[in-house]
């Protein structure tokens, strides 16, 4: 005679999945948490980057006191190059992997920035003319992530592999097909979050550089290289700009 044995029901069978996931390693329970932090990166579990942002702010300003209370030593030059290197090289530290946070997360950045251009600037004229504007955050950031793209699709550098773009097909081909032959197949993207991230964000920068007129006509590392294509790519951004700095001025002007 057997005995009756009971099912669990479907409804049963998702709240237990939902519920008693228990996943381990080497032996060990992993339990679920909100943030996680790994070389130096804090990733909460939504990806956006704010706690890390916000933490990398509040340490950057202190340093910044601390250039504040030493600025009567150093004249102007001497504070911009302290700044340069202990507190923005703070801010740009593994910029790719957050560089694609929310335009308010990368704010509180540039305040910190805003604030360096002050204390530079403190000073008397004479001291001011050696000095040249800082390039904004998010500008060094795309020049950074550019020349790291150029070393993934033309140096094939083989840690980044797993970043490649696939070259873009033309169907039919005209003129700027022909003319930018190393552009990039950049698919759709329906969220503004995944549009922010490395390979969405400057795939698409790669294919407006290809389109202008500072980019060679052979980026091959025995023609162009690395260092040229960095140049270039830092004037093509400077330009933009300049240009887009102008035309405020212009509607704020009229």
């Amino acid at each position: 005679m057997t005995s009756p044995c009971r099912f669990p029901s479907h409804r049963e069978k998702n709240k237990r999945s939902a519920h008693d996931i228990r996943p381990t390693l080497n032996g060990e329970q992993l339990r679920p948490q909100q943030e996680l932090q790994i070389l130096g990166v804090t990733f909460d579990s939504k990806l956006t980057y704010q706690a890390h942002l916000t933490q990398l702010a509040r340490t950057a300003a202190g340093k910044l006191a601390c250039l504040r209370r030493m600025s009567g030593f150093l004249d102007s030059r001497g504070r911009e190059l302290l700044y340069k290197a202990e507190i923005r090289s703070s801010l740009e530290y593994s910029c790719l992997a957050w560089g694609g946070a929310a335009p308010s997360h990368l704010a509180v950045l540039d305040k910190i920035q805003r604030r360096a251009e002050r204390l530079i600037e403190d000073g008397p004229p004479e001291q001011q003319a050696g000095l040249h504007s800082l390039h904004s955050l998010q500008h060094r950031r795309d020049v950074a992530g550019l020349a790291t793209l150029y070393k993934v699709q033309e140096e094939r550098t083989p840690h980044l592999q797993e970043l490649c773009i696939p070259p873009r097909r033309a169907e039919v081909l005209t003129r700027a097909v022909s003319a930018a032959p190393s552009a990039l197949h950049i698919p759709r993207s329906h969220s503004t979050h995944h549009q922010r991230q490395f390979r969405q964000s400057y795939g698409q920068r790669w294919n407006e550089f290809l389109a202008s007129d500072k980019c060679p006509d052979d980026l091959s590392v025995a023609v162009c290289g690395g260092q040229k294509f960095k140049v270039l790519v830092n004037q093509w951004i400077s330009e933009i700009r300049d240009s887009d700095t102008s035309v405020q001025n212009t509607n704020s002007a009229s």
